[in-house]
């Protein structure tokens, strides 16, 4: 063999030796992980029930079920129903009433799951304020129109035999800080707020007029809500969310000392009296399984007729999608997480 021969022949080994490395190096092996897929979830308010959502996020399960998830706080049930629909965040946690608007104004909104299906808040109010009645003529602080704090308001008001906006002037003021801030300066006579904050309250010296947990009323407070255009572009994704919260779900009501510090951080308060009550309240009306309440949302809707005559000829099955809940159920995937998570009795 002549000396070119030879140069001609190792070059070609050395460019085979490249090409197979690179090749390997484009070719994923069998044991590497995934990637998880980026999701950003918008949150409507604060309190204990939306603690579950960044619960599931700081105890992995959001990452186990192969999803990386950014959480979003937009402040009311309006915001997030913009949020949601401008593509902003692809699954967000918010109340019923704020997606029933969303619909009724054209949005292909659908909620997948549902997280709360009673309204937990406390009606409170400054000491001098002994009935509802007595609010005739002042105003009530809220989140924001179209929400949950919106719907307990005009309920009632209107309960009581008052004409909201008329008698009773509703302010929208924003999350419970601020409407825990608006009652201590005066600028409002009454707030609905939720545990923790309810305690706070009482110990700065207000009363808790009405107590919404232990009125007969469903209601679908807080529920998953994404896009249909999203859920039928990605379905797995809305899946392992959902399994992931579901195993928070569990998660929070089997381990009452971890997820009581996390409602410490998440809602930045120390009182343990009102974190007590944010606990043992939400763990009691949380569901295990997160479906959605049909007659929660029937109720929301007589309410919006009361405003938007469309409301009336509305069927909450249009906005509900339980699909991937029966799919976690019948998969065995609940039952799994029973034996996983044994919740004492309440």
């Amino acid at each position: 063999m002549g000396v070119g021969w030879i140069r001609k022949f190792s070059w070609l080994a050395v460019r085979f030796l490249l090409l197979s490395l690179v090749l390997l190096l484009k070719v994923p092996s069998s044991n590497a992980q995934p990637l998880p897929k980026k999701i950003t979830s918008g949150v409507s308010t604060l309190g204990g029930p939306s603690a579950i959502i960044y619960l599931t996020q700081k105890i992995g399960f959001f990452e186990r079920r192969g999803l990386d998830v950014q959480i979003v706080y937009f402040g009311s049930g309006a915001i997030a129903a913009a949020g949601l629909l401008s593509g902003e965040a692809k699954i967000t946690l918010m109340s019923g009433p704020s997606t029933l608007a969303a619909a009724l104004g054209g949005a292909e909104v659908v909620q997948i799951g549902g997280l709360t299906n009673k309204l937990a808040y406390g009606l409170m109010v400054l000491p001098s304020i002994r009935s509802v009645q007595d609010l005739k003529g002042h105003s009530m602080g809220i989140a924001g129109f179209g929400g949950a704090s919106d719907f307990a308001a005009n309920y009632i008001i209107r309960k009581e035999g008052l004409v909201p906006g008329k008698d009773v002037l509703i302010l929208s003021v924003g999350g419970q800080p601020e409407r825990l801030s608006a009652l201590v300066a005066g600028k409002v006579k009454a707030v609905l707020l939720e545990p923790p904050f309810t305690g706070r309250a009482e110990k700065m010296g207000f009363r808790r007029l009405v107590n919404f947990p232990s009125l007969d009323l469903e209601f679908q407070n807080l529920g998953f809500v994404t896009t249909r255009s999203y859920l039928k572009v990605d379905r797995e994704a809305c899946l392992n969310f959902l399994r992931a919260i579901t195993e928070g779900i569990y998660f929070f009501k089997s381990h009452k000392k971890e997820s009581m510090t996390l409602l410490a951080s998440v809602l930045k308060t120390q009182d343990q009296e009102a974190l007590e009550e944010a606990y043992s309240l939400n763990a009691l009306i949380i569901p295990e399984v997160p479906y959605s309440s049909l007659k929660g949302l029937q109720n929301t809707l007589e309410l919006l007729a009361l405003r938007n005559p469309k409301a009336k000829d509305k069927d909450p099955r249009e906005v509900i999608d339980d699909s991937l809940v029966k799919e976690m159920e019948e998969s065995g995937f609940i039952a799994t997480l029973r034996k996983a998570y044994p919740v004492p009795a309440q």
